[in-house]
């Protein structure tokens, strides 16, 4: 038998595994190409992010502001009705002496709702020939003695006898001047620029009237102080829109008018800022007259080829010194208004008593508003335009009561007897 060959065994080597340094400076390269591209594309995104969110922090910042503008605006001029409870207690009928109208019943105090200017229905009784309702003014007069308005009693001059238990209630029209403005002559239809709106009425639907402000200013050289735009101090933007509201009312006497200091104003509030960062200029006011500087020329909505002459506004008692409004990038007043002047005579007074009043039918508020940071994807600081418009349901009210004869019987700016009977323009 023939013997088998002998076989070595030869120890297997292990099988080679793994990358090469090429291999792996190659990988290495392709992936720092990738991430590179992704985290590129993450930062743009990113950017873009923080840009859309800090315009959108501008819009809702302006859109914040104009709800609380259009809803306050909106209740300028409103007249709080007198609940028909109250009734006479007292009724002291013209005689040279003191004249007032004594009531019980109703909200405390009793004369809530009623202000200077209130016209009062009195009694009911009006069977056959037998009447004797009336309808009075609640009217400071110097000639019955300085009457002011307090918890139980208005002044009046009645002249028919009322006995107590008598209904009382008003008319409550609205006031057409809810929003006024500064002087400026005019017997037609126009537009004023000013950097400030001003307005009274029932705003917190309480039975109380407010006085409240919107004005373009810049933030003073003391925390919380602020000075007026296009004056001296503030004469360039950034400017803020600041809000300020108080009820038009002295409890101490019993009449009506603008706190003397807002800071320590009667309920408390205090100036506040709306809206930060508004770009704009100050024009220089040309012309010798009034009349003489239009602002701008707006388009007019009921004319396709014509426009409204925007005209700037006139401080008040100084008819040659203008209101200098600030200016949008592209002339645009920041704050104008319409203006209607209507009315009729009143032809139960000899000679006729003229009651011509001004509407503020119309209200434009147009910002040019800055981030408040440096966009991240542009480098610079974006403006974004805001704009809203205005028209004040109570004050157009007013013009219907106008239009339908009713002139006569809205009633005037409410009175301020610390300055003879006119509510002050500060």
């Amino acid at each position: 038998m023939q013997s088998q060959p002998s076989r070595r065994l030869r120890p297997q080597t292990a099988q080679e595994e793994g990358f090469s340094l090429l291999e792996m400076l190659v990988s290495v390269a392709i992936i720092t190409v990738l991430m590179a591209i992704v985290f590129q594309f993450m930062n743009v995104n990113q950017q873009r992010y923080r840009s859309q969110q800090l315009m959108g922090e501008v819009t809702q910042g302006g859109r914040s502001a104009f709800e609380v503008m259009t809803q306050e605006l909106n209740q300028a001029g409103y007249n709080p009705p007198l609940s028909a409870n109250n009734t006479v207690v007292t009724c002291n009928l013209i005689s040279g002496s003191l004249k007032y109208l004594e009531l019980s019943g109703g909200s405390t105090p009793v004369t809530k709702r009623m202000f200077y200017g209130s016209r009062v229905v009195i009694g009911n009784n009006c069977a056959g020939a037998n009447c004797n309702q009336e309808e009075v003014v609640v009217n400071f007069d110097p000639t019955y003695g300085n009457s002011p308005i307090t918890a139980t009693k208005v002044p009046v001059v009645v002249v028919n006898p009322h006995a107590a238990g008598e209904p009382v209630f008003t008319r409550t029209f609205p006031y057409a001047q809810g929003i006024f403005y500064d002087n400026r002559t005019t017997g037609t239809a126009i537009a004023i620029a000013d950097n400030k709106l001003r307005f009274f009425g029932d705003i917190m639907d309480t039975g109380d009237l407010y006085y409240g402000e919107y004005r373009l200013q810049c933030p003073g050289t003391t925390a919380g102080t602020f000075i007026d735009a296009c004056t001296t101090g503030c004469t360039a933007g950034p400017f803020v829109l600041t809000r300020f509201l108080t009820k038009l009312a002295d409890p101490t006497n019993g009449f009506f008018k603008i706190p003397a200091s807002k800071a320590a104003a009667y309920d408390g509030a205090t100036v506040s800022p709306l809206v930060a960062n508004i770009q704009g200029t100050c024009p220089t006011a040309t012309g010798t007259a009034p009349a003489d500087w239009v602002v701008f020329n707006a388009p007019d909505e009921t004319s396709p080829t014509g426009t409204t002459a925007v005209k700037a506004a006139v401080t008040y008692g100084a008819s040659t010194s203008y209101v200098r409004p600030v200016l949008n990038p592209d002339g645009t007043p920041a704050i104008w208004f319409k203006l209607n002047t209507y009315g009729a005579y009143d032809n139960s007074t000899t000679p006729p008593t003229a009651t011509f009043q001004s509407f503020a039918l119309d209200v434009r508020v147009i910002l040019t508003v800055q981030q408040s940071q440096m966009d991240p994807e542009t480098k610079t600081f974006r403006t974004q335009r805001l704009q809203t418009h205005i028209v004040p349901k109570n004050i157009n009210n007013a013009l219907t009561v106008a239009n339908n004869g009713g002139a006569v019987y809205l009633p005037p700016l409410p009175a301020d007897l610390s300055t003879g009977g006119r509510l002050p323009l500060p």
